[in-house]
Formats: structure tokens, sequence, C-alpha cells
């Protein structure tokens, strides 16, 4: 009897065995909204951010695979992602256009942010660092997770979830046109170059300290390490044009290189305190001085060197740091100069 049962279901499920092989695998239907990347997408969907390159590049009439375009739908499985061609879920057969090509004035002008740099601080701003004083240990090193007792500027402005950035003093940052009566070295700093070490939250605030945790250690952090408030770059920030011409000088580079280039973050020294915004684009030049050649009876006003473009990602009381998005032919240099474009 035993037996007979075994053959039975043994056969039935030879009888069902293709329908089970072959059942069609439900995808998820996704339309893309202003803003999604391939990036983002690979990352929500299939928890691979880095998917999304296999997926670009088996779709040619992807342009840019930054900005794809809103409207366009997704075929989303286990594991992989497929672009819906322009008519591909009416069921006719017919393949159709990838429609991602298309992209509107609002996308072509979202500049990716590459997350910023936040690399330095003003003279001004280094009396209002709080400071990290100690831990619930004797460990030298803090970590992820570890509660970090901290003595802050201004205590009372302090609340529980607050987020604060963990940063190291780095070299004084000197203004490439400063006074040199005394030796370049000698002139006053503008401010500090610094190192993000991570960032802290605040879980309760006593009557001489702020308790936190530390959510994110990006390198070593040890008692003495300095605190300011975190600002979070968003992941693309849009282009604006500006209704002035702001003029100012490159003062820096995040880590302090003798040239610069493309995708590399600048320091300028312009501030908010002259309608400076997040999303300025600005021209980077340099003057043209006249050759020895030229008649010195002449007083010549060349044209300027155009050394490329570059975009504002953040902006304090006096000083900004941009995104170089284009570069020409000559490497950048601390004192070049800088102006807002104009539409």
């Amino acid at each position: 009897m035993n037996l007979k049962r075994t053959i039975l279901t043994f056969c039935f499920l030879l009888m069902i065995w293709p329908s089970v092989t072959f059942a069609k695998e439900e995808p998820i239907i996704y339309t893309v909204v202003q803003g999604d990347t391939l990036w983002d997408i690979s990352q929500r969907f299939i928890k691979d951010p880095y998917y999304w390159p296999n997926l670009w590049s088996n779709n040619p009439a992807i342009g840019n695979p930054h900005l794809i375009y809103p409207g366009q739908k997704l075929r989303i499985f286990d594991g992989r992602i497929e672009i819906i061609p322009i008519g591909g879920e009416s069921g006719d057969g017919n393949v159709g256009d990838v429609g991602a090509a298309v992209m509107t004035p609002e996308e072509l002008l979202l500049i990716p942010t590459f997350g910023g740099a936040q690399s330095f601080i003003s003279t001004t701003e280094v009396d209002t660092l709080g400071t990290l004083v100690d831990s619930v240990d004797n460990r030298t090193l803090v970590a992820t997770g570890d509660v970090v007792f901290l003595a802050m500027y201004d205590l009372a402005a302090v609340k529980p979830g607050d987020v604060f950035e963990l940063i190291t003093m780095g070299p004084k940052v000197i203004h490439p046109a400063a006074k040199k009566t005394f030796g370049y070295q000698f002139a006053d700093p503008i401010g500090f170059r610094t190192i993000q070490l991570g960032t802290v939250e605040i879980t309760e605030v006593t009557e001489n300290v702020a308790v936190a945790t530390i959510k994110n250690a990006l390198r070593e952090i040890k008692r003495g390490s300095k605190v300011r408030p975190y600002r979070r770059l968003p992941d693309r920030i849009p282009r604006i044009f500006a209704s002035e011409v702001l003029e100012g000088y490159i003062v820096s580079d995040d880590i302090g290189k003798l040239a610069m280039g493309q995708w590399e973050i600048i320091l300028i020294d312009i501030g908010e305190e002259s309608g400076l915004l997040v999303g300025h684009e600005l021209d980077l030049y340099r003057k043209r001085q006249v050759t020895d050649a030229a008649d010195k009876k002449k007083v010549l006003i060349l044209p300027e060197i155009d050394l490329g473009d570059a975009i504002v990602l953040e902006v304090r009381q006096g000083y900004a740091e941009a995104l170089i998005t284009r570069t020409s032919n000559l490497p950048i240099f601390r004192g070049d100069q800088v102006k807002t474009t104009l539409k």
C-alpha cells in the first residue's frame, strides 16, 4: 500500500514539475520619479548599489545613469532589474524604444554632490566648537555605538536628537592675497583645514555636559576631538544662476594639494553674507598677464584665462565650498579667482 502511494505521488510530481519549474516570476513594476538614480534604485530594491553599471550597460539609450527619465517603468525581480521599453507592457510583442534618454531642463540642472567635503573651519567658528571630554571607560579610542560626553559652547541650545560632527584641526589656511610684510607664514590665518572623524547624536543633556552616542566613526576618535553642528548635503542639488556678479579667490582645496582638478573640492572666500547660495554656478579664471614683448606704452586689458566651472555645495559665514565640475587644459591653483555665473 505504501509502495503504491509512493508511486502515485511520484507520478503526480512529474505531471506538475514543468509548471513549477517554468512558473513565471511576478516582478514589481516601479515608476521612476524625479530625483531617482540607478544607484538609488539598485540599493533600494536589490540591496546592491553597485548593480547599476550592469543595468546601464544593457540599456545604451540611457545617456546619463544619474538622470533617468521620470515616468520610466522598471520591472524589479529578485536580484535583477529590467527597464520596460515604451509600449513594452502592451503585450503586442513590439520591443519599442527605451524611454530613458529624455530629460527635462529641470533634471539637467541637478548636479551630484559626491558627499561634499566640509573640510574647513573659519577662525571665528573655532571659538564656538564643542569638545569630546570623556567616555564611559578608560579606552584611548572610541568607536561606533560608544557613549561619550561633550562640553558644548552653548549647552542650553543642545537637545536630544541633535547630530554633531566630530573633527580634528588641521593646518592653518592663509589667504593667497594676504600681505606678506613679515613673510607669508606669519600672516594671520583665515581658518583651518579640518579632518572629519565621524558623527554623534545627542541622547541626553545634563547640567554640565551633553551625553551622546557615536553614530559613525570614520577615523580614530579620541578625547579632545572637536564638535560642530553637522550639515548633511543632499545627493544632488539644483544648479542656479546668480542675479549679480560676486567675485572672490580660491584659498584652498580639500586636502592641501598644490594643483586642483575636476571633481575636487575648493574653498572660496565668498560667504553667505554676500548673498552666495548653494547651487550657484561659478566661473573659474585667472587674470592674463601682458607679455614682455607687448608695447609698454599702452594699457592693455586682456581676456581672462578660462580655467573651468564649479558649483557651490555649502555656504557659511565668510566662506563657501564648491565642487569643480569642468576644467580647461590648465591646472587650478590657490589664488585663482572665481565669479558667479549670470543667466
